[in-house]
């Protein structure tokens, strides 16, 4: 027996930040396990002598993979699995559609990583998605589905997408998403939202991505417009005229130096603009709705703000890190639990969590780190195709094209080293204890950083991690003392014949894995209606060609 190589030991912190006496946390990060056991016991698994540990929590961790037989080789080869697996089901990885109307944009943000476009000339970066190609696009989406990759929703995107003179090509990807029930959201400065208020409501708009950097000048000198005018108080002002109309915000903070110490400030102008009281009553009228049905919804559209540590590569010496986020949250009165669900990268792993406690389901760790490498499909206004939102103006490094005339998406070489980024491809992540759930990091950092998108970015996991993992198990643990804190994948691996493992690992069709699955029960009822949805018209052969 030995200890798991994806065994990760982490304090268990409770209330007022406090580590809890006597216990401690194992976190398993290939098979999912979360568990709580005495001080005393970490010491002797961290030592390897589980001889002296009690027999039934020797039988419950042997259980729950955090000690094993296995050797590494073989817990690598289950990771190898669970990567498989994950690429197989449909529901796991519905890609977005990323529509650019056009490369133009009212603001010149200083830490912009589009900054690169503006070389283009003023021609070029006017111009905005003709029609013929906006036809092309939905036609190229249709035969996408028809090969079995439907999309999780359409993103606009730029440059700014909601420029006045973009109006019409917006209010016709809108309706062409609505013909297909695909749902919209925007990434927008919110500069010039007032013109769309009327397509946004009508639309089926899920949610507009908003930015502010801080109160006023703060914002105005990081959020520049163009003509130097001021952005701060007319962008809050669109924000609250798009929530009325029911349309929900994601309000983001990026951060660097300059603007780190603005956060309380900015955080008490949206209390004084009174958005934070008025989510709170619509989040609680939207409470009451759902007892009588659970869809539900009220008038006004979902706020919530978050910050991200922003990268300036230009001025290096400007960025700060997530934890620095986390601990000016906590210096201004925030609870580490509170922090954690206001800082972007914090809260991806804290949702995963949150879920694992449920118990309503296995694990779903992803070998993937974003969209990019799920086959998201990034048009720009020129019909050119992208995989990542940062590489996007940058032709050398575009996945292909859509073909006017087939009404198709053509792919080039470089889409496959997308598809094929995954932990189990990656030297450095294959016996990684957070591989599955970084997904190796950002490809487009790590081609910055080492110069192949074949290489990893940890980033901020391990603390990330050790902080989340750390305070939500903790206040878990003193709501229930459930020393169990969610499912574990060891178990239903464990009942694979090996006869199946070759079948999961071999075949080019899908239905013999969801076969293989369902008997395992590890796909939900989703799962299985999307996975069969799709079994008749998509393999792993034309996922490399058309994913």
């Amino acid at each position: 027996m030995r200890t798991s190589t994806y065994e990760i030991f982490l304090p268990l912190i409770g209330t007022y930040g406090k580590p809890i006496e006597g216990r401690a946390l194992l976190l398993n990060g290939l098979y999912g396990a979360v568990d709580v056991v005495t001080q005393e016991e970490r010491e002797l698994i961290a030592a390897g002598k589980f001889d002296r540990l009690p027999s039934p929590v020797f039988e419950r961790l042997s259980l729950r993979g955090h000690i094993t037989r296995k050797t590494e080789e073989e817990e690598i080869a289950d990771m190898r699995l669970l990567s498989r697996i994950h690429r197989a089901i449909p529901a796991w990885n519905e890609a977005w559609l990323v529509i650019m109307p056009t490369y133009d944009c009212n603001f010149r943000c200083p830490y912009c990583y589009e900054q690169h476009r503006l070389k283009n000339g003023k021609e070029w970066l006017s111009s905005v998605m003709a029609g013929g190609t906006m036809d092309a696009v939905f036609a190229a989406v249709d035969d996408h589905k028809a090969r079995g990759f439907a999309f999780a929703s359409c993103v606009l995107y730029g440059g700014e997408p909601f420029l006045e003179k973009n109006r019409e090509v917006v209010r016709h990807i809108a309706e062409n998403c609505k013909a297909r029930g695909i749902k919209i959201q925007a990434v927008t400065n919110g500069y010039e939202l007032e013109s769309f208020l009327d397509c946004i409501e009508e639309y089926p708009f899920d949610y507009l991505q908003v930015t502010v950097d801080g109160v006023a000048e703060l914002n105005d000198r990081r959020r520049l417009h163009k003509n130097g005018l001021p952005t701060y108080d007319r962008i809050l002002s669109n924000v609250e005229l798009a929530l009325q109309r029911g349309v929900g915000i994601r309000l983001r903070v990026n951060v660097g130096c300059d603007n780190l110490h603005g956060i309380g400030a900015l955080i008490d102008d949206l209390k004084a603009r009174g958005f934070i009281e008025k989510e709170k009553a619509r989040a609680e009228e939207e409470r009451k709705l759902k007892e009588k049905d659970k869809n539900a919804k009220t008038g006004r559209g979902h706020f919530h703000y978050f910050f991200k540590a922003a990268y300036d590569d230009a001025h290096p010496e400007k960025n700060v890190s997530e934890q620095a986020i986390i601990d000016e949250l906590m210096k201004i009165g925030f609870t580490a639990e509170e922090a954690i669900w206001q800082e972007r990268q914090y809260i991806q792993f804290a949702d995963r969590l949150s879920v694992l406690f449920r118990k309503e389901s296995f694990p779903r760790f992803s070998p993937v780190y974003c969209d990019a490498e799920r086959g998201q499909v990034v048009v720009d206004p020129f019909g050119k195709v992208y995989a990542c939102l940062d590489s996007v103006a940058k032709v050398e490094n575009s996945v292909g094209c859509v073909d006017q005339d087939l009404g198709r998406f053509l792919w080039n070489f470089n889409k496959a080293k997308w598809r094929v980024r995954t932990t189990d491809n990656l030297e450095a992540c294959v016996a990684c204890p957070y591989a599955l759930n970084c997904g190796g990091g950002c490809g487009f950092r790590a081609n910055y950083e080492h110069g192949s998108y074949f290489r990893e970015h940890c980033g901020e996991i391990r603390e990330i991690v050790a902080f989340v993992a750390s305070h939500l198990a903790g206040r878990e643990w003193e709501k229930n003392h459930d020393e169990e804190m969610g499912l574990s994948l060891a178990e239903p691996l464990s009942r694979l014949t090996a006869a199946e493992r070759e079948t999961i690992m071999t075949t080019k069709g899908h239905r013999e894995i969801f076969e293989i699955l369902e008997k395992l029960g590890l796909l939900s009822g989703k799962e299985k209606e999307t996975s069969y949805e799709n079994q008749h018209v998509r393999d792993f052969s034309s996922a490399h060609r058309c994913g």
